[in-house]
C-alpha cells in the first residue's frame, strides 16, 4: 500500500493522548485554612487508582479511531497491477465528429454519422464516451457517459452547420475530458474529411500521454471537383433619373477538369431575373456580368447561384443592394475650360468608381449655383479660387455644415485675401523644381486617404514627379498629410465647423506633375473624395459564424436595438433571440441566407436585411494526411501504439478510483460512536456501585 500524503502520519503522536487521559493525575486538592495544624498528623495522599490503565477496551477504541483518521488523511492506495486492473480496464472514448459544411460533399455527412454510430455500438459496458461536434467551434453532448441511447440520439439529431473546419477547439475540449478521466485507457476517434485548412489551429494541442488517436476519413481518394461563387461586384449608374445596378459575379473552379456552359443565375427575392452560361478552365477563375436592373427604394435581397454540384453550400452568394450608394461630386473649374484637360483625368477617375459610384457635375466658377453646392457632398475647386459673392458664402456654409472641400492649387488660383477661413494659411506664387522635379518625401499612411498604400506592393507614392507647386502657409491647427522631398506641404487638412478641407498644392492634371499618369492616381482620387464625403460603405454580406452588432450596423441605424418589439427571423423563418446573454442587439449568424429584422411597433417601415454566406475557405477541399494530424497532437505516428494498450495510471488516478480513505473514515466514525456508547454505560455502572 502507498499513500499520497504520508506526512500526515506525523500526527501518529496523537495516539498518546488517550493514554495520557487515562494516566494523568486528575485528583485535585482543595486548600482549607485552619488555625493550627501542629496537633494534626500528616497523612500522605496517593492516587494509585488513577495511575493504572482502566477500561483497556475504551483506550484501544480511541487509539484505533485516531489511527484510522490519520490514515484516511494520508489517502492510501494500492499500486499492484492486479488491483489496478480490478479498479478498471475500461476506456475513456471521445468521438470528434466534423460537421463543417464541407462534410456535405456527396454524402460524407451520412457516412460520418454511420461511423460514429458504429463506434458507440462497439463500446464495452464499462466504457465512458463523449461525442464532440465541431466546425470552427466545438460542443459536446453528455460527458463521460455509459448511456449508449443518449449518445446515439445525439448523433441522430446532429445536423450540418455552415461553419468551417478547425480541429483545434475540438481537440482542446477532448484534451480536457481525457485529462479529467481516471480510466486506464484513453482513446479519441476523429471522424472528418481532413481538410488542410483546419490543421493550423492544432499547433498548441497535445493530448495526454497514452492517448490513442484513431482517424476515420470519409473523404474520397480521388479528385474532388467543386465550383463556388466567390463573390460579386456591383457597379451603379443613373438611367432616366433612376439608379441601376450591374452585377458581376466571380466564380472559381477548384477541379482538375474544365467546365463548359455552367449556368449561373441572378435571383431577386428568390425569383430568377437572368441566367447566363459560363465556361471555366481547370483550377481557374471566371466572371459573368448580368444585365442592369433598376433599384427599388429599399434594400433588395439578391443572390447569384450556379448550377448545384457535389458541394451545394458554396454554389450561391447572397448580398443586398441598397439605393443611395452614390456620392455626388461638384467640380468647379475656371470659366471657358469646358471639357479641357484640366478636369479630364479627375472626371475619368471618378467615372470608374463602383462602390461608391460618383455622380459628377462640372461647372465653371461663373455658372455654378447655390443649389448645386447644396446638392453635393464633395466640392472640388480645381485650379480655381474661391468664388466671390453668394457662391463663396454658400461654399463656406456648405463646409461649416459638414461638407467636404478639395482645393487644387493650380496656376489660376486667385484666393480672396480677406477670406482665408477655408484655407490652412496663405498661399504663394508657383515654385519650380528644377531637373527631374521633386517627389513626395513624407506621407502619413495612417490617414484614411493614404491607408490603401500602406501595405507592400500597393503603390509607390514616391514615383510621381512634381515640377511645380504652390507653397502653402501652415497654421497651428492644420495637419500635413504629405510633404515634398524639400519639406514643403503637398497635402494639408483643415477643419472648419463640421466639415473638412483638403488642400493639394499641385494640379490634378498633367500640367505641373505626372501623377495622373500613374496607376496610383485612381485610388488616390477615390479615397480622397470618400474621406471628404465621410463615406461609410454599406455591408453587402456577412459570414456565417459572425456575431452581428445591430448598433454598429449602418443599415439598422434607425432601429432601437433594446426595443422589446424587435423581431429577427433567420433564413429558415424561425425567430432568433437578440441578446439572450444580456447584450441586446447582438445576433449570432448561423445560417446561410437572409436574416430579416423589423420593429413590430413600426409596421410601415421596411425590414432590415442581412445577407449571410459561408466562409469560402472551406471550399478548398485539399486534404491533409490523417497520420500527419495524429503526429501533431499526440507526438507520435498513429501506428506507434495499439488501442488495447493500457496507460500507466498516476498515483492520483489510482487513489481516486480506489477511494480507500472513505472506508477508513467510516471505520473511524464507527469506533468513535461505539466508544461513546460504551463509555456512557461504564460511567453509569460505576456511579451505581458508588451509591
Amino acid at each position: 500500500m502507498s499513500f499520497l500524503a504520508p506526512l500526515f502520519f506525523a500526527a501518529i503522536a496523537a495516539l498518546g493522548v488517550p493514554v495520557l487521559i487515562h494516566m494523568i493525575q486528575r485528583q485535585r486538592t482543595e486548600v482549607i485554612e485552619f488555625p493550627s495544624l501542629m496537633f494534626v498528623r500528616k497523612i500522605p495522599f496517593h492516587s494509585l487508582r488513577r495511575q493504572r490503565i482502566r477500561h483497556r477496551l475504551l483506550l484501544l477504541m480511541r487509539c484505533a479511531a485516531l489511527a484510522l483518521l490519520i490514515a484516511a488523511f494520508a489517502r492510501p492506495f494500492f499500486r499492484s497491477t492486479a488491483l489496478a486492473a480490478v479498479a478498471g480496464g475500461s476506456r475513456e472514448v471521445v468521438v470528434l465528429l466534423d460537421r463543417s459544411y464541407s462534410m456535405g460533399y456527396e454524402g460524407r455527412w451520412e457516412q460520418a454519422k454511420d461511423a460514429a454510430r458504429g463506434v458507440i455500438q462497439d463500446l464495452a459496458p464499462d466504457d465512458a464516451a463523449t461525442i464532440i461536434f465541431f466546425d470552427s467551434g466545438a460542443s459536446s453532448s453528455a460527458r463521460s457517459t455509459t448511456d449508449r441511447a443518449s449518445l446515439l440520439a445525439a448523433i441522430d439529431e446532429a445536423v450540418l452547420s455552415n461553419g468551417t473546419t478547425r480541429y483545434g477547439p475540438a481537440l482542446q475540449l477532448a484534451q480536457g475530458i481525457l485529462e479529467d478521466s481516471d480510466q486506464p485507457r484513453l482513446e479519441t476517434i476523429l471522424i472528418s474529411d481532413f481538410q488542410r485548412v483546419g490543421v493550423e489551429s492544432t499547433s498548441s494541442i497535445l493530448l495526454p500521454p497514452g492517448t490513442v488517436l484513431t482517424p476515420i476519413s470519409v473523404a474520397d481518394d480521388g479528385p474532388t471537383p467543386n465550383v463556388s461563387v466567390a463573390g460579386v461586384s456591383v457597379q451603379r449608374d443613373l438611367f432616366a433619373e433612376r439608379e441601376r445596378a450591374i452585377v458581376t459575379a466571380r466564380l472559381a473552379n477548384r477541379g482538375t477538369e474544365p467546365i463548359d456552359d455552367l449556368r449561373v443565375s441572378l435571383q431577386l427575392n428568390g425569383r430568377e431575373l437572368e441566367s447566363l452560361p459560363v465556361s471555366l478552365e481547370a483550377n481557374g477563375p471566371g466572371t459573368v456580368t448580368f444585365a442592369p436592373f433598376t433599384l427599388e427604394d429599399a434594400a433588395m435581397p439578391i443572390s447569384v447561384a450556379a448550377s448545384a454540384d457535389r458541394l451545394p453550400q458554396d454554389d450561391v452568394f447572397h448580398f443586398t443592394v441598397a439605393p443611395g450608394d452614390v456620392v455626388p461630386v461638384l467640380i468647379i473649374r475656371q470659366p471657358g475650360n469646358a471639357g479641357s484637360a484640366s478636369t479630364l483625368y479627375l472626371r475619368q477617375a471618378l467615372a470608374i468608381g463602383t462602390s461608391p459610384s460618383f455622380v459628377v457635375t462640372e461647372r465653371s466658377a461663373t455658372e455654378v449655383t447655390t443649389a448645386e453646392i447644396a446638392a453635393a457632398e464633395v466640392v472640388v475647386l480645381n485650379d480655381v479660387g474661391l468664388p466671390e459673392g453668394a457662391i463663396g458664402s454658400a461654399l463656406t456654409q456648405f463646409v461649416e455644415g459638414g461638407g467636404g472641400l478639395w482645393v487644387a492649387l493650380g496656376e489660376g488660383v486667385r484666393w480672396p485675401g480677406d477670406n482665408l477661413d477655408l484655407l490652412p494659411g496663405p498661399i504663394d506664387g508657383p515654385a519650380d523644381r528644377d531637373g527631374r522635379g521633386g517627389s513626395l518625401g513624407f506621407v502619413d499612411y495612417s490617414h484614411p486617404v493614404f491607408t490603401v498604400f500602406s501595405t507592400p506592393r500597393s503603390g509607390d507614392l514616391t514615383a510621381p514627379r512634381f515640377f511645380r507647386y504652390r507653397p502653402l502657409g501652415i497654421g497651428p491647427d492644420t495637419s500635413v498629410l504629405a510633404r515634398f522631398d524639400n519639406g514643403d506641404a503637398a497635402m494639408a487638412e483643415h477643419r472648419l465647423g463640421e466639415g473638412r478641407v483638403l488642400v493639394w498644392t499641385s494640379t490634378l492634371d498633367t500640367f505641373w506633375n505626372d501623377f495622373a499618369r500613374n496607376p496610383i492616381y485612381l485610388p488616390f482620387v477615390h479615397k480622397t473624395v470618400e474621406y471628404l464625403a465621410d463615406y461609410d460603405p454599406p455591408t453587402a454580406a456577412l459570414t456565417a459564424g459572425q456575431v452581428l452588432d445591430l448598433s454598429a450596423y449602418p443599415a439598422a441605424a434607425e432601429l432601437d436595438v433594446s426595443s422589446p418589439n424587435l423581431v429577427v427571423r433567420n433564413p429558415s423563418a424561425d425567430r432568433v433571440d437578440t441578446g439572450g446573454d444580456g447584450r441586446p442587439g447582438f445576433i449570432d449568424l448561423r445560417e446561410q441566407g437572409f436574416y430579416e429584422i423589423r420593429d413590430t411597433d413600426a409596421p410601415g417601415t421596411a425590414p432590415v436585411l442581412v445577407a449571410v454566406n459561408v466562409d469560402l475557405s472551406e471550399s478548398n477541399l485539399e486534404q491533409v494526411d490523417p497520420q500527419e494530424l495524429v503526429a501533431i497532437v499526440t507526438g507520435r505516428a498513429a501506428g506507434d501504439r495499439f488501442v488495447g494498450e493500457q496507460r500507466d495510471l498516476r498515483p492520483e488516478d489510482l487513489e481516486r478510483r480506489q477511494t480507500l480513505w472513505w472506508y477508513l473514515l467510516i471505520g473511524a466514525l464507527g469506533f468513535l460512536a461505539t466508544e461513546t456508547v460504551l463509555s456512557n454505560r461504564l460511567s453509569r455502572a460505576e456511579l451505581d456501585l458508588d451509591d
